[in-house]
């Protein structure tokens, strides 16, 4: 099947080394070649989550084509919902608003409670997922009523449960752990920070991320 093959051309490996060193048109390849009908149930829940995690780049860099992606990813999500862990679709659901409320702000009183509405329900039925944790690290930390204190218990748990298992891709793993990075330092713990980073960093050496956070630790 075509879907199989392009699969295939983009391994886990090589679109985690794509993340590594900061090279997202991987990614966005990954994604503009993928034939979401013709893949299999385990092939659309791993292109759910490179969608979800190729939003945030292209939020940044290209906020009007990021509205088309967001808006394919939703289909995508909903069309997956009874195949995906139900704590997951919810996590997703919340990212999802979380997303559409950083292209339109005005609408915070639209999007603000469907992101806390969603990562409730996400909680409520998968506190000891990963992904769940980290998503509601997420909203603790972006949320400008937050408590970095929270965001890093959850980010901590989820970083613990992510490396008991090899079920989810592994840029989810090293996303967890540049926020664990960025919550000891924006809560003034600023050698913890660089320790953590430089601790990442024997584990990965090249990764892009680490290493701006450490250069910029150390510059403030």
């Amino acid at each position: 099947m075509v879907s199989s093959v392009c699969m295939a051309q983009y391994s886990s490996h090589q679109l985690y080394q794509a993340y590594l060193v900061g090279d997202m048109q991987v990614w966005g390849r990954y994604l503009e070649q993928g034939q979401w009908e013709r893949m299999t149930k385990e092939e659309q829940h791993r292109y759910l989550n490179y969608e979800y995690g190729y939003l945030a780049y292209s939020i940044a860099k290209d906020a009007n084509g990021a509205k088309t992606m967001l808006q394919q990813f939703e289909e995508h999500l909903q069309e997956a919902r009874k195949t995906i862990d139900e704590s997951e679709y919810y996590a997703y659901m919340s990212g999802l608003y979380s997303y559409k409320l950083s292209l339109e702000k005005i609408r915070i009183l639209k999007y603000a409670p469907a992101i806390f509405e969603n990562i409730k329900l996400a909680m409520k039925k998968g506190q000891n997922n990963p992904f769940v944790l980290a998503m509601q690290g997420n909203v603790e930390f972006y949320n400008p009523m937050g408590s970095k204190e929270k965001a890093l218990a959850y980010f901590e748990q989820a970083e613990q449960l992510y490396l008991q298992t090899q079920r989810y891709e592994k840029w989810n793993l090293r996303t967890v752990q540049m926020h664990i990075i960025q919550c000891l330092d924006k809560m003034g713990r600023k050698q913890e920070a660089i320790n953590q980073c430089k601790q990442y960093l024997e584990e990965e050496p090249k990764c892009v991320i680490f290493n701006k956070l450490l250069q910029s630790i150390n510059n403030n």
